[in-house]
């Protein structure tokens, strides 16, 4: 229920704006293209881990790439942003990390979310809520999101805090942090069917541009687990902490 309501809540604001004027296709839209290397401090019981991903930025007002995220826009305002795209979920957990308590337990693995999302930019900042769904064919969860976004300049500095929270339902939930009774008869851990959640988070991303092709960048991002994954016999900790480091080359 809550995964249609959600739903709905997107594609009714498109269908109200579609008669509304989009901005222009920008022909100056430039791709950027980058990596970066991310340290996770994770909640499982197991090492931290360290990680390259590629990603790509480009922005034309009807399609977009955003980290590893990519899509179109049914709309696209001044004030309204209605996106539409698919997105990768890195989220995962490897036994071959993890703690000897938990090592016998299945692999987690990273998965691909369809997702649609409003942002309603204000003079405070966007108000942004976003449904995303599992089409990887991994857990077939939904999550929810609701944050806020702002946007500072200084010199060929920008700054992006944003915070809020995201809603996971017990799919999601229970392919990362439940424990089956198959599992639990292999390797002695206790099962655990996990709930759905709510996790608060809190970020900021930095952006150096060092000429008018190459640009640095610094992201941190702290979140909450929520009690369902807290409860799990997986976890050992209650906050996860992301620090990613990269470089970007704009075309």
């Amino acid at each position: 229920m809550k995964k249609f309501a959600a739903s709905a809540f997107v594609l009714a604001f498109v269908s109200l704006t579609a008669h509304a004027q989009s901005l222009p296709v920008d022909p100056d839209a430039r791709l950027s293209l980058g990596v970066n290397v991310g340290y996770t401090a994770s909640a499982y019981k197991a090492d931290n881990t360290v990680g390259f991903a590629p990603q790509g930025f480009y922005d034309n007002n009807r399609w977009y790439i955003e980290g590893g995220e990519l899509g179109f826009y049914p709309y696209k305002d001044n004030k309204h942003h209605a996106r539409i795209g698919v997105g990768y979920d890195g989220r995962s957990f490897d036994p071959d990390d993890a703690d000897d308590e938990i090592k016998g337990l299945d692999e987690r693995k990273a998965s691909v979310l369809a997702h649609a999302s409003y942002m309603h930019i204000t003079p405070i900042g966007g108000f942004k809520a976003k449904v995303a769904t599992d089409v990887g064919g991994r857990h077939d969860g939904t999550a929810v999101t609701l944050s806020h976004v702002s946007r500072f300049n200084v010199d060929k500095f920008t700054i992006y805090p944003s915070f809020g929270a995201t809603w996971r339902d017990k799919n999601y939930n229970n392919y990362y942090y439940g424990v089956t009774e198959r599992e639990s008869a292999r390797t002695g851990v206790q099962a655990y069917q996990a709930d759905d959640g709510i996790s608060p988070f809190i970020s900021a991303m930095v952006n150096y541009d060092m000429n008018d092709n190459i640009a640095l960048f610094a992201n941190q991002r702290f979140e909450w687990l929520s009690s369902a994954q807290k409860d799990s016999p997986m976890t050992d900790g209650s906050v996860e902490s992301t620090t990613r480091l990269g470089v970007n080359y704009k075309f």
